[in-house]
């Protein structure tokens, strides 16, 4: 009966996906990369995007998608593990700094 009372569900779930979106972004290719990153977190237009990358609108468009979806198969394909040595707080600081990299100042 105690063991009942002691038994607390982890809070960490939510540190590994991050930690596994982060490993994930890292297989993608760069411009796939800069183009989910910048829409996804930086929350920048497709056309924004475009301007910075200095491209089409389209072509935005179909490298996000790409990214999607190559992201969504290592994620689903991937089962979740602890065993990433990149917490959660700097998991979030990758993708963070990744951004800083990416994007001029607004």
């Amino acid at each position: 009966m105690a063991e009942k009372l002691l038994v607390v569900k982890p809070a960490q779930p939510g540190n590994v996906e991050l930690s596994d979106l982060a490993a994930g972004l890292q297989t993608l290719p760069d411009e796939q990369r800069e183009a989910l990153v910048l829409v996804g977190a930086g929350g920048f237009s497709y056309q924004e995007v475009a301007a910075i990358a200095n491209c089409p609108v389209g072509t935005i468009k179909s490298r996000v998608a790409r990214a999607r979806r190559a992201l969504e198969a290592y994620m689903t394909d991937r089962p979740a593990s602890g065993a990433h040595p990149i917490s959660g707080e700097r998991a979030t600081e990758a993708i963070l700094s990744e951004l800083d990299r990416l994007a001029p100042v607004r």
